[in-house]
């Protein structure tokens, strides 16, 4: 073999092993990274999505659907900046993509355990007949304020730093959030045939509507008991928090108890100090 051919072969090798390296080191890096996530996860972020849309009367009028892209950074202490539109659809879908972003709570992306600054996307899809199912099924079209004025800035206070707090609503004086839990949560039959116990801790934030959003499970129970509490702390109106006499949005927490040697379920909204 020729002293060239011998050089070139070398340098194939060296590439070769560049470029192994190369992609190792940056699959590593990758698997160091955690990317942002929003409060309560997918699931839960799909739930108040469908909650909150207010397809815009121009689009249904003119029949326009399509997805929204939104790209925007997540910095390391959650806040966003940076927000775009990558994909648009039209004027209105796109303001209203914005109006349910700006809504969402994120938690930061993390390297080695530490936040970071990330670069993200999600999309919104608008389906005319889809979005009427998802009417009928809550049962509203448009989002309406038992208490006016609203803060529209977005902003959430903590439960601590408002005038008056959030109360659930409900149709008797004599009905509490105690009665209503008992009548309205079902023991998982799991939790119940492996025997578990424990308290669901969920943080939230009660919107000027009255609904809540953002739901994070602070203390969770196995058995399907984290699940069932979620299913019923979303039946609940409430009546929005007061600032300087403004309906905001505020930090709430419940506490949700499974107790298996009572075969009962119970709960309780925590003192101020316990809430963020």
């Amino acid at each position: 073999m020729s002293s060239t051919n011998i050089q070139n072969r070398n340098k194939f090798f060296y590439f070769v092993i560049i470029i192994f390296l190369f992609s190792t080191f940056y699959e590593l890096k990758a698997q160091d990274i955690n990317p942002p996530t929003c409060y309560g996860g997918k699931r839960l972020l799909k739930e108040f999505i469908k909650e909150e849309m207010v397809y815009p009367e121009k689009a249904l009028k003119n029949k326009t659907e399509g997805i929204v892209e939104l790209s925007f950074i997540v910095k390391p202490d959650g806040t966003i900046t940076d927000l775009h539109i990558e994909k648009s659809v039209s004027k209105e879908l796109d303001d209203e993509s914005r109006r349910i972003f700006r809504k969402i709570l994120w938690k930061p992306a993390t390297e080695l355990g530490k936040p970071i600054a990330y670069l993200h996307s999600m999309e919104i899809k608008y389906n005319i007949k889809r979005y009427y199912k998802i009417c009928k099924s809550r049962g509203y079209k448009n989002i309406t304020y038992s208490y006016q004025p609203i803060d529209s800035s977005n902003k959430v206070y903590p439960f601590i730093d408002i005038d008056v707090s959030p109360k659930p609503i409900f149709t008797s004086r004599n009905y509490n959030f105690s009665i209503f839990i008992a009548n309205n949560l079902k023991y998982p039959e799991a939790a119940f045939k492996q025997n578990i116990s424990g308290t669901v801790k969920l943080i939230f934030v009660v919107e000027p509507s009255g609904r809540i959003s953002n739901i994070e499970v602070d203390k969770t129970v196995g058995g399907g008991c984290t699940e069932e509490a979620i299913r019923v702390v979303k039946l609940i109106r409430w009546n929005p928090g007061l600032y300087k006499n403004i309906a905001v949005r505020t930090f709430m927490c419940l506490e949700i108890t499974f107790d298996i040697a009572g075969q009962t379920v119970g709960g309780k909204i925590p003192n101020p100090g316990q809430i963020r």
